[in-house]
Parts: structure tokens; sequence; C-alpha cells
């Protein structure tokens, strides 16, 4: 449920939102980002970083065996308010 509240935020605050799938989810660099705890789950993972928020979806592609299901969004252009809500 968490993550869902936060992908709603997420997608409501960006000034930009992108989209990869399969292979191209391999190539994100996430060194600079901290993961999110409150949304860990096995299927997803939240990572965030200094003016984004990247949602990683593996669940569906582990559980059919189908690496090309792999997803992750790029919410970009964040600012405290969309990174982190009331907690600012």
């Amino acid at each position: 449920m968490e993550a869902l509240a936060l992908a709603d935020h997420a997608r409501r605050c960006a000034r930009s939102t992108t989209t990869l799938t399969g292979d191209e989810v391999d190539g994100i660099d996430l060194d600079s980002f901290e993961a999110v705890p409150e949304v860990a789950g096995l299927a997803d993972t939240w990572w965030r970083g200094t003016d984004s928020l990247i949602a990683v979806y593996r669940g569906e592609a582990a559980v059919m065996h189908a690496p090309q299901c792999r997803t992750a969004t790029i919410y970009g252009g964040l600012d405290s308010w969309g990174l982190r809500g009331l907690d600012t």
C-alpha cells in the first residue's frame, strides 16, 4: 500500500517521468541513491536521489521468468516536498 501511495505522490509532483523496461533497468546507476526502506518489498524497491525517485519493479519478471518484464520508473525534477512529503 505504501508503494502505491508513493507512486501517486511522485507522479503528481514530478516534472518528468521516464519508464525503462527489460535490460534498460540494469543500466540504472543507483550508487548516488539511497533506498527508501518504508516501501522496500519483494517485488519492488524505491530509491531516493537529490531530485528524483526511482521505482524498480522486478516481481512479475521473477515470477514469470520473463526478464523483459522488468520495469523502472524515474520521477525527476522533485523538490524536497516531492522527495519526502510531510517529513520535510
